[in-house]
């Protein structure tokens, strides 16, 4: 009998043990990047290669607003550091550069990733690991559907920027033959997915539809496919320089047709690409439309806008104001105010809840901001953008 006592108790002690270290673990978890003095949070984004553009700009917007907290005295008491690992737009590098944010470097929350290859790839992970991720440079349904508890999406989606597209072309413009070229990966699928939903409302479908290889140049088959289709809109898939060199080959053939593309694209990178490219009509400048999430980063209209000009300018005087910067710079904004209302005594769960709480807020672009515990798409609605001969895309009504 004393036996079977000391082996119960052994067991209880034991359990006890085991249940502490597992508690020890989960508040270690909860807290992880959180010092007395920093708040450490991880990215990976397209630094190099040829989408840089994109995550150069995200991220140097989110800083602009970053840094202007920090030196104000940072949140809570606490500075917040940014670690930004570079992935060109290459998904196993992404997936590389996340598994050392939350395993070695012990980030608190992942932040400003780019693109829809690399994006689609850490979803599990980020479950795994309880981790919150907010602010993604990509509008993909995978990453809102089905609602996935870690991920908060800031900006529209993909699904909104085709509705939005498809409504201009067939319902305002009358133009009815709709063709697609996309960039062959989950971000191509993901717009096209979208573009097919649209059309299929309407009765209609693709009068044509081609692939170019992620990362290359190689455009000239899609065009000679998608030139015998005649169709009246091409909706474009991919980064900016494939895409300026698609619409200089299809007007070289004197096939001119309206060019679209998602905001995924990087305007001002885009408009440069497109300039270059002497083979282009700048007559047709008006025919080449990019749907936006955000509006004109030249605008004096909104108060946020406003602000994110002047730390743009203080922060990173090299850089002009665009779409891409404004998007990281509001990221920015949503990530800050979510650690503040965390309070002193943040935890992963509190900074969640405090995201999951905001309703109905005013950012400053014209637009509020909501999330609940069923819903993490924060932001809804779309502007349209024509090529002007500044290289510029102007904002214009429907």
């Amino acid at each position: 009998m004393k036996k079977l006592l000391l082996f119960l108790s052994i067991i209880a002690l034991l359990s006890l043990g085991a249940c502490s270290l597992f508690d020890k673990e989960s508040e270690e978890t909860e807290t992880a990047g959180i010092t007395d003095n920093e708040i450490l949070i991880g990215s990976s984004a397209a630094l190099g290669g040829h989408a840089s553009f994109l995550g150069t700009q995200t991220i140097h917007g989110s800083m602009a607003y970053i840094k202007e907290v920090n030196e104000s005295g940072g949140v809570n008491g606490r500075q917040i550091r940014l670690i930004s690992y570079d992935d060109q737009y290459d998904p196993p590098k992404t997936v590389a550069n996340t598994q050392k944010l939350i395993s070695q470097d012990g980030v608190f929350a992942l932040f400003d990733y780019v693109g829809t290859p690399t994006s689609v790839k850490i979803i599990d992970m980020v479950h795994e690991a309880k981790i919150p991720l907010l602010g993604l440079f990509t509008g993909a349904e995978d990453l809102r559907t089905p609602f996935r508890p870690y991920i908060f999406n800031v900006r529209d989606s993909y699904y909104s920027e085709a509705e939005g597209a498809i409504d201009h072309f067939v319902n305002k413009l009358g133009k009815k033959k709709i063709a697609v070229l996309y960039q062959e990966d989950a971000f191509g699928k993901a717009v096209l997915s979208g573009i097919q939903i649209s059309l299929d409302k309407r009765g209609l479908k693709p009068v044509a539809t081609d692939t170019y290889v992620r990362g290359t140049m190689d455009v000239e088959d899609a065009l000679t496919n998608i030139k015998k289709s005649n169709a009246d809109v091409v909706i474009m898939v991919g980064t900016y320089t494939p895409l300026a060199k698609f619409i200089e080959l299809s007007h070289q053939s004197k096939f001119k047709p309206y060019f679209h593309t998602v905001s995924f694209i990087g305007s001002e990178a885009y408009g440069t690409e497109i300039i270059k490219r002497e083979g282009i009509d700048k007559n047709e400048y008006k025919k080449i439309i990019v749907t936006q999430v955000v509006p004109s980063p030249n605008s004096e209209e909104y108060a946020t806008v406003r602000e994110y000009k002047k730390l743009l300018k203080k922060h990173f005087p090299q850089d002009t104001p665009n779409y891409v910067s404004l998007e990281g710079f509001i990221n920015a904004k949503v990530l800050v105010k979510a650690l503040k209302d965390s309070g002193k005594d943040i935890t992963r769960e509190k900074f969640i809840t405090e995201l999951e709480n905001m309703n109905n807020i005013d950012l400053g672009i014209g637009k509020s901001l909501s999330y609940s515990t069923s819903n993490h798409q924060g932001l809804r609605g779309i502007y349209y953008s024509s090529l002007s001969p500044d290289g510029i895309f102007h904002i214009f009504s429907n």
